[in-house]
C-alpha cells in the first residue's frame, strides 16, 4: 500500500507566552509545547516539516498593543525557523483590526524576517473576511501572490450558542463555512484571486453545503453589497480555495471535498498540539487506504502541493 511520508504540515501552532493564544475556547487551558515536542511528534509521524501559525494573537486589540503583539510572534517565528529551516515554516501573525498595521506588519515579516506566508482568522471581532474594511492589507497579499492560511475562531454571538461544546467540535467549523461563504459572496475572493488562501478543516461544511448555496441563493436572495452569482459562479469561487485536512480525514470527507476540489488544492494538516496526538496516526491512514488516492495523489498530499504554496520552505528542505 502506498503510503504518505516526509508530510508538511502546514497546520501546526506554537503555543506562545504572549498574545491571545491559539483560540482554545472559554475555560480551557492551552496545552503545553516546545520546539523540542514539536520537533518529536515529527519524527514519530514522519513529518519532514511543519509550518507554525499563531492566527489569532493580534487580533483581539487594536493599536500599538496589536502592532507589539504581532511583531513580538513574528520575530519569535522567524527566530525557530532560523535555528531550524529544514524543519519549520511560519506564516505572520498581523494586527487584524489594524489595517496600516497590517500592511506595515506584512511587509516586514515577508521583507525582513522572510516569513513563508501569512495566516488570520476566519473573522476579526465578528467581522468575517471578506469586508471591506480588510481590503488594504487584502490587496497587497493579493500583489504578492501570498500564500494566507486562515484558521477558525469563534464570534462573540456563539458563546452563548455552544451547548456546553468546546468551539472546536461544531463552532469552528460553521466559523469557516460563514468566511468561505462571505468570501465568494462579497465577490473578495475573486477580486483577490492571486492570493493562495488555504481553508482549515477539510473547509468546514462547505464541501456538504456548496449545492444548497448555489441553489438557495437565488430563492432567497442576497443581502446588501453581496453578488448575484450563478450557480457556476458559486462553485468556481469556493473551489478557488486550498483545503487542509485537519480532522477532515473520513471516507465521507474526503469524497465530498474531492468533488468539489482536485487533490492538488488538498495539503495536510495535524493541528499540533491542540489536536490529541491519538488523532495523528488515525488520520495519515484514512488517507492512505482511501481507495481514490494512487501514489502520485499521497506524494501530492505529502508534500508536493504544499511545496508550490510554500517555495521558500520547498528550497530550505531539499538544500
Amino acid at each position: 500500500m502506498a503510503r504518505l511520508g516526509k508530510i508538511v504540515d502546514v497546520h501546526s501552532h506554537p503555543i506562545l507566552p504572549f498574545g491571545e493564544g491559539a483560540p482554545v475556547g472559554p475555560g480551557r487551558k492551552p496545552p503545553d509545547w516546545s520546539v523540542e515536542r514539536a520537533l518529536s511528534y515529527m519524527e514519530e509521524h514522519d513529518v519532514s516539516a511543519c509550518v507554525l501559525s499563531d492566527p489569532d494573537s493580534a487580533n483581539h486589540t487594536t493599536g500599538q498593543e496589536g502592532r507589539d503583539i504581532a511583531r513580538r510572534v513574528n520575530e519569535t517565528l522567524a527566530g525557530i525557523v532560523s535555528k531550524h529551516p529544514s524543519r519549520f515554516g511560519a506564516v505572520a501573525t498581523l494586527p487584524g483590526q489594524d489595517a496600516d498595521g497590517a500592511v506595515t506588519e506584512i511587509a516586514y515579516a515577508l521583507d525582513i524576517l522572510k516569513l513563508d506566508g501569512v495566516s488570520t482568522s476566519t473573522s476579526i471581532n465578528d467581522v468575517y473576511l471578506g469586508e471591506p474594511q480588510f481590503n488594504p492589507w487584502f490587496e497587497l497579499l493579493n500583489q504578492r501572490g501570498s500564500t494566507l492560511f486562515v484558521h477558525p475562531t469563534f464570534t462573540k454571538a456563539s458563546q452563548t450558542l455552544l451547548n456546553g461544546l468546546n468551539p472546536s467540535v461544531l463552532e469552528f467549523m460553521f466559523d469557516t463555512t460563514r468566511m468561505i461563504a462571505n468570501m465568494v459572496a462579497t465577490g473578495a475572493k475573486k477580486r483577490f484571486s492571486d492570493i493562495k488562501i488555504i481553508s482549515t478543516h477539510g473547509g468546514g461544511a462547505i464541501p456538504y453545503l456548496v449545492n444548497r448555496i448555489q441553489m438557495l441563493e437565488h430563492a432567497f436572495g442576497v443581502g446588501p453589497g453581496r453578488l448575484e452569482l450563478s450557480a457556476e459562479e458559486v462553485q468556481e469561487g469556493i473551489a478557488s480555495f486550498y483545503y487542509d485536512l485537519t480532522a477532515a480525514t473520513s471516507e465521507a470527507q474526503l469524497g465530498a471535498i474531492l468533488k468539489l476540489v482536485p487533490v492538488s488544492q488538498l495539503v495536510m494538516g495535524l493541528d499540533f498540539p491542540l489536536m490529541p496526538k491519538s488523532t495523528f496516526a488515525p488520520a495519515i491512514a484514512d488517507i492512505e487506504r482511501y481507495q481514490a488516492f494512487d501514489e502520485t495523489d499521497l506524494q501530492s498530499l505529502s508534500y508536493g502541493n504544499a511545496g508550490r504554496l510554500f517555495p521558500a520552505l520547498k528550497a530550505r528542505i531539499e538544500g
